[in-house]
C-alpha cells in the first residue's frame, strides 16, 4: 500500500513539474462542449506551435469534433510524456521521437496498429521501406513525417575573412582549428547529441565497424570507446568546437564560430532570425558531412524526424485515425507547415508543396541532399538514447577538463553502461 500511495505521489509530482508543456485551446474547447475530444501532443517551438494549432482548428471546423492541443519545447517533453505514460493518461495523438517508440516497447508499452486503421488514414501514400522506420514488433506503431540527419552549415562571412576553405574532413576541421582558435573563434558549434554522433562517426570512419550492427546489437568494446573520448577531446582541446553542453546557436551569426552543426530539421528555427548579440547578416553555405581522409566507412545515418502515434487505449480510434490523416496527407497541414519539419514523406503533402515552388529553401536543399546519398543508412534506435550519450559526455569531459585517463574511462563506460537495460534486451 506504501509503495502504491508513494508511486502516486510520484507521478503527481512529474505532472505538476511539467504542466507548462500543457496548454489547451479553452476557446475550443467551451464551444464545443458535446464532444469529449481528441488529445494530441507534440514538441517544438513557438514557429511549430503556432501553425499546429492553426490546423487544428481547420479540422475542427470540418469535422465538428474538438482537439485538446498539449505542447511544449523538447527540453521538458519526454518526463512530461513519462509521467502521462506512468499515470495511464496518454493523449490519444502523439508527436513521438524515433527512439522513445523502441524504448516504450522494450519496456512494455505498445502503441495502436495503425495498419489497422487503413481505411482512416492513406497509407499508400508511403513506401514500405519508410513504413518500416514505425514498425516495431510486426506492427505499425508509428508512421514518420520526414527523415532526419546531421548537416553541417557555415557562415561564409567567417570563412572568407579568415581564409578557411569550406571543410570536407576532420583534417580540414582541425586544420581551421590551428587559424581561428587564435582568432578566439570556434570552427563548429553543436549540442551534446550531435557532438555524440561525430565521435560515433570518427570511430566508424576509422574503424569500419558500426556501434551498432543491423540487428541493433552493440559491437564496441573498450578499445572503440576509447577512440571515441580521445576524438571527442581532441575537437574541445583543439579549439574545434566549444563544450556542447554550453551550446547556443546564434555564436554563428556573431562570428564567434565559423560553422554550425545540427539536425536538418532545426536548420528553419536556428536560421530563421540573427538574434545572437553583435549579430550581422550572413550568408549560409551548406556543407558536406565530415569524414575522415580515405574513410573505411561513412559513419552518418538518417532516421525519422519523428512520428505520430495512436495511443492503444484511444475510445475512437477511426475518429482519431482520421485526425492523424489530416496532420500526415491534408493540403491544409502540408500548406501549413511547409518544410519546418523537414521534406514530407507523404506524397499527397509532397505534391502540394511541390505545386507551390515551397521545396527550395536551405532545409530543404540540405534534406535533398541527404536522401540522394544512398551511403547514408538508417540509424539504429539506440544512438539516441539520451542515458547511453549522456555517460559517453560525462566521460569525455572527465578526460578533457580533469585529466582522466580515457582507457580507465573506456572501461567505466563500458560496465556502466550495462545498467541501461533497453540497450541489451
Amino acid at each position: 500500500m506504501k509503495k502504491r500511495v508513494l508511486s502516486v505521489m510520484i507521478v503527481l509530482v512529474m505532472l505538476v513539474s511539467f504542466s507548462s508543456c500543457e496548454i489547451t485551446d479553452h476557446t475550443t474547447v467551451t464551444q464545443q462542449k458535446h464532444d469529449t475530444g481528441i488529445s494530441f501532443s507534440w514538441w517544438g517551438n513557438d514557429m511549430r506551435s503556432k501553425y499546429t494549432v492553426e490546423s487544428i482548428k481547420v479540422f475542427e471546423n470540418k469535422n465538428d469534433v474538438v482537439v485538446r492541443p498539449s505542447y511544449c519545447e523538447l527540453s521538458g517533453y519526454k518526463s512530461w510524456l513519462d509521467a502521462k505514460m506512468i499515470s495511464d493518461e496518454i493523449p490519444d495523438v502523439m508527436q513521438i521521437n524515433y527512439n522513445w517508440l523502441h524504448e516504450y516497447n522494450a519496456q512494455g508499452y505498445e502503441f495502436y496498429d495503425l495498419e489497422s486503421l487503413k481505411d482512416e488514414i492513406q497509407l499508400d501514400n508511403y513506401t514500405r521501406q519508410q513504413l518500416e522506420l514505425g514498425r516495431v514488433n510486426g506492427k505499425l506503431q508509428g508512421i514518420p513525417i520526414s527523415l532526419n540527419g546531421i548537416n553541417f552549415f557555415y557562415n561564409e562571412n567567417t570563412l572568407k575573412k579568415y581564409g578557411i576553405p569550406l571543410p570536407s574532413t576532420w583534417d580540414d576541421i582541425f586544420l581551421a582549428a590551428q587559424k581561428l582558435k587564435k582568432e578566439g573563434v570556434y570552427v563548429l558549434e553543436m549540442g551534446e547529441k550531435v557532438f555524440w554522433l561525430c565521435c560515433v562517426a570518427y570511430a566508424e570512419q576509422t574503424t569500419g565497424k558500426p556501434l551498432f550492427d543491423s540487428s541493433d546489437r552493440m559491437q564496441y568494446t573498450e578499445q572503440e570507446f576509447k577512440i571515441m573520448l580521445e576524438f571527442g577531446k581532441r575537437l574541445l582541446d583543439s579549439g574545434a568546437a566549444p563544450r556542447p553542453d554550453r551550446f547556443r546557436h546564434t555564436d554563428f551569426f556573431s562570428g564567434e564560430t565559423a560553422g554550425l552543426a545540427c539536425w536538418i530539421s532545426d536548420a528553419k528555427s536556428y536560421f530563421s532570425g540573427n538574434s545572437g548579440v553583435n549579430a550581422q547578416s550572413v550568408n549560409i553555405s551548406l556543407g558536406d558531412l565530415i569524414t575522415v581522409s580515405k574513410g573505411r566507412s561513412l559513419g552518418w545515418y538518417k532516421k525519422p524526424m519523428a512520428l505520430y502515434c495512436m495511443s492503444r487505449d484511444t475510445k475512437e480510434p477511426k475518429k482519431v485515425a482520421k485526425f492523424v490523416d489530416h496532420l500526415l496527407n491534408s493540403e491544409e497541414m502540408a500548406k501549413l507547415q511547409g518544410t519546418e519539419k523537414g521534406i514530407p514523406l507523404s506524397k499527397s503533402a509532397l505534391e502540394v508543396l511541390e505545386s507551390r515552388d515551397m521545396l527550395s529553401d536551405l532545409q530543404a536543399v540540405a534534406d535533398r541532399k541527404m536522401n540522394s546519398d544512398t551511403s547514408i543508412k538508417v540509424m539504429s534506435w539506440h544512438l539516441e538514447n539520451e542515458s547511453f550519450f549522456k555517460l559517453f559526455l560525462s566521460k569525455c569531459y572527465d578526460v578533457t577538463y580533469n585529466g582522466s585517463d580515457p582507457a580507465e574511462k573506456s572501461e567505466e563506460f563500458v560496465k556502466e553502461i550495462r545498467s541501461i537495460e533497453v540497450l541489451f534486451k
